[in-house]
């Protein structure tokens, strides 16, 4: 879910900052997926070399320091590619194999431009190896980086240009870690205690979610319930959905938990039900606030 906020603040333009934990494009799977449709892209370009050394030893293809710098210096030497020059140098014979297949790989999905940049990023993953890598890690992190990269396969999958799809990254990756004031922060609400914000934004209240269907002890997650509510100086706003992929969502328990004559039950408002009305200078002043960033 905190990919989807993401993707909405970039696209809507609003600066925003990860608190506690990098960016979606920050993390070290999307930055070797995008490095490798970037070396696709564009394999004979010199600007494609540092996507070549994120990417030649992952997995592991038996390219050490000694190698890399030999690569490099025919490169420097003849005037060509990282990828171009593994032909030309002298390598062992299990990173020369190796690095031999990467580069047909790299070539071949590279030239499939009828393809969506999302399924061309899924051919790479494969086919070099690095879906193969993560598979064979039972790690938690391991797990996550397969979440994420399906992920942005999904996002690519918008993209018939790589370039669309490098600056929509670049410009992502601009906006978390900036700090200032005039900023959304994005948190969990366990890093949240001890903070205080005037607004405080709840999305996903929704049983199943949260409380999680597996959670082992309500109270605990109802004691988290009141702490992200009372982050909230001046007000705090929670959202649910009635569907979740596909099936019916029901909104979270812990809203029955909060006073009646502490809700107000509609976004907009100038609806002029529940208690808008008591609260009317908070509210003109969020609007003023929202419409200032276009939202």
């Amino acid at each position: 879910m905190s990919r989807a906020i993401e993707e909405a603040l970039i696209q809507a333009r609003v600066p925003y900052e990860i608190v506690g934990d990098v960016g979606f494009y920050q993390r070290v799977a999307v930055k070797d997926a995008l490095a490798l449709v970037s070396l696709a892209a564009r394999p004979d370009d010199r600007q494609s070399d540092e996507a070549f050394r994120r990417v030649a030893n992952k997995p592991s293809r038996g390219l050490g320091a000694k190698g890399l710098g030999a690569i490099e210096l025919t490169a420097r030497e003849q005037d060509i590619s990282l990828l171009c020059a593994v032909r030309e140098t002298r390598l062992s014979q299990k990173a020369a194999t190796a690095l031999t297949e990467f580069e047909r790989v790299v070539r071949e999905v590279g030239a499939q431009e009828n393809l969506s940049v999302g399924d061309r990023m899924r051919l790479l993953l494969e086919d070099t190896g690095y879906f193969d890598m993560l598979r064979a890690d039972d790690s938690d992190e391991a797990a996550t980086q397969m979440e994420n990269l399906a992920e942005l396969a999904d996002v690519a999958d918008r993209y018939r240009k790589v370039d669309h799809l490098m600056e929509h990254a670049a410009l992502a990756s601009g906006a978390p870690g900036e700090k200032g004031k005039e900023r959304v922060q994005l948190l969990t609400m366990h890093r949240a205690k001890g903070l205080e914000f005037r607004h405080v934004f709840l999305p996903a209240w929704e049983d199943s979610l949260f409380p999680g269907s597996n959670a082992r002890n309500l109270d605990e997650e109802r004691r988290l319930a009141y702490v992200a509510l009372t982050r909230a100086m001046e007000q705090a706003t929670i959202t649910c959905c009635d569907y979740r992929q596909g099936t019916s969502s029901i909104p979270s328990r812990f809203l029955d938990d909060i006073p009646s004559n502490n809700r107000i039950r509609h976004w907009n408002w100038q609806d002029g039900r529940g208690s808008l009305s008591n609260n009317r200078p908070a509210w003109e002043q969020t609007q003023r606030e929202l419409n200032a960033l276009g939202i």
